[in-house]
């Protein structure tokens, strides 16, 4: 067990959410890293979505919901949220038993009008007679925020199930217009590319089949983007299962590399790496490159050790991910605590520059952290600890930040809270500094809340905290939505079937 650590706090993960002006209608490639600013109102400041794929509809169990949080100059606040679901009015389908709409979520302006759109999957809806076909939506940004949507249809729904289970947005092509790329559990990587229009019907589609292993819960997994190797267009970490067995008998799990080309993702390149579901791409050194950020919850921080879970950072350069890596654990440099069983240290981990340096900080999420606090054990409190960029790379020479429940003014409690179980780092007050936004699945009984630290001086602080809780959001908790599970993201594969999240 970890005993209590009385560092300053903070915490991030899954997205660098910084950049182009609202009113920009195209999405103009940016440099390495960055992506175009989240705003589905042009408003100007930056907004956020959190999926709740286990929320309850209208008495339907499972059917999901996702909810807008939208920037201001006091941040964000439970009434300047929307929650939409497929009963809400123009939106395509209807709220079902187990659809887990938001299960998948990918912000991008993909009609080109300056606002922020949404992609959200619902990987379980049935469509017509096909069970778990799985289906896509985009929700539509507008002066008023998300409002409507259409349906892209699925391009081959007798190859696979579980449509939309992964998603990503970037520009792959280099077009200035944003594509969206989404994973099924077969091993096809389908990309809209060249715009999506209000109908749903994309300008164009790129199809690529990868070495992964295809099952009810496996094909791709996951999806990230972001530019590694400085080209302007947008690169994938395409994660997933190999086909073939290890000799310990079991399935392990791989990332491909896909880079970016005048046609979308290549057709040609796909570059093995490493394993781990969590992942960001930005540049932490300054070097002009995405370096990609993967999380390995499931590692061993050294031969024999606890499974207390690792972060792998391999740095970008002109042809790719480089041979230069950086791996940290618990048991890295000022890196607090001790790597443990099941700490799931690298669970959720997210990029963005909170001090303004034009280098990116780093923030990991270890969701089932215990630690032993005013002489009790916690189980699954859960921290995030926060990491400063650097020209050398991610430093863990500096005393960082550490975030948890009830700890020097974070709100809540720490039985089972599972902090870290979903964050971003977004600029969502307009003050030039990312904010941390941590969910915790687990607290208020399971419920979840989504709590937004503000940056203040270039360092995560806690003075105007605010935590929203679903019951704010006036959701049904009759099935325990799980607010913070999904935040501009995907849930894991593993959990669309367990009652465990």
């Amino acid at each position: 067990m970890k005993y209590r650590y009385c560092t300053v706090i903070a915490t991030a993960l899954v997205a660098v959410l910084t950049g182009s002006p609202a009113g920009l209608a195209v999405a103009v490639p940016s440099r390495a890293g960055v992506l175009p600013r989240v705003d589905f109102n042009g408003d100007g400041f930056t907004d956020f979505a959190a999926g709740t794929p286990a929320g309850w509809v209208h008495g339907k169990w499972r059917a999901g919901g996702v909810t807008a949080f939208y920037g201001s100059a006091r941040g964000v606040t439970a009434a300047g949220t929307v929650t939409v679901d497929q009963d809400s009015a123009g939106v395509p389908g209807a709220a079902e038993n187990g659809d887990l709409f938001g299960a998948a979520t990918a912000p991008g302006d993909f009609d080109g009008d300056g606002y922020t759109d949404l992609a959200v999957g619902a990987p379980l809806e049935d469509v017509g007679s096909d069970v778990n076909g799985g289906s896509l939506t985009i929700l539509w940004g507008s002066a008023a925020g998300l409002r409507g949507g259409s349906t892209v249809v699925d391009p081959a729904p007798a190859a696979h199930d579980r449509f939309g289970a992964a998603l990503a947005a970037g520009d792959f092509d280099g077009d200035g217009r944003t594509d969206l790329a989404a994973g099924t559990n077969g091993s096809t990587l389908y990309v809209f590319r060249k715009g999506i229009a209000r109908s749903g019907r994309a300008g164009a589609l790129a199809t690529r089949v990868l070495p992964l292993r295809s099952a009810p819960e496996a094909g791709i997994v996951n999806l990230t983007a972001g530019d590694v190797d400085g080209d302007r267009r947008a690169d994938l970490m395409v994660d997933g299962y190999s086909p073939t067995l290890g000799s310990d008998g079991k399935y392990h799990n791989v990332n491909y590399y896909v880079p970016g080309t005048s046609t979308g993702p290549s057709r040609t390149v796909a570059r093995k790496m490493p394993g781990g579901v969590a992942g960001a791409i930005g540049d932490i050194d300054g070097d002009g490159y995405g370096d990609i950020v993967t999380g390995i919850w499931w590692g061993r921080s050294k031969p024999g050790g606890a499974i207390g879970g690792q972060v792998q950072v391999t740095y970008g350069a002109a042809g790719g991910p480089s041979s230069r890596t950086q791996m940290i654990s618990e048991e890295s440099g000022n890196v607090p605590g001790d790597s443990e069983d099941w700490d799931k240290f690298g669970s959720s981990v997210a990029l963005g520059d909170i001090n303004g340096d034009g280098r990116l900080d780093l923030a990991i999420g270890a969701r089932q952290e215990s630690l032993t606090l005013w002489g009790q054990v916690r189980y699954a409190v859960g921290t995030v600890t926060v990491l400063t960029g650097s020209r050398g790379g991610v430093d863990t020479t500096t005393v960082p930040q550490y975030f948890y429940p009830g700890n020097h003014g974070v709100p809540g409690t720490s039985l089972w809270a599972q902090f870290g179980s979903g964050a971003l780092l977004a600029d969502v007050d307009g003050s030039g500094g990312a904010d941390l936004i941590v969910g915790a699945q687990g607290q208020d009984n399971g419920d979840g809340t989504v709590t937004v630290l503000p940056s203040l001086a270039g360092r995560i602080g806690t003075d105007g905290v605010t935590e929203i809780k679903a019951r704010d959001l006036r959701m049904d908790t009759t099935g325990i939505p799980r607010l913070g599970s999904v935040l501009n993201g995907s849930l894991q594969a593993s959990v669309i079937n367990s009652n465990d999240w």
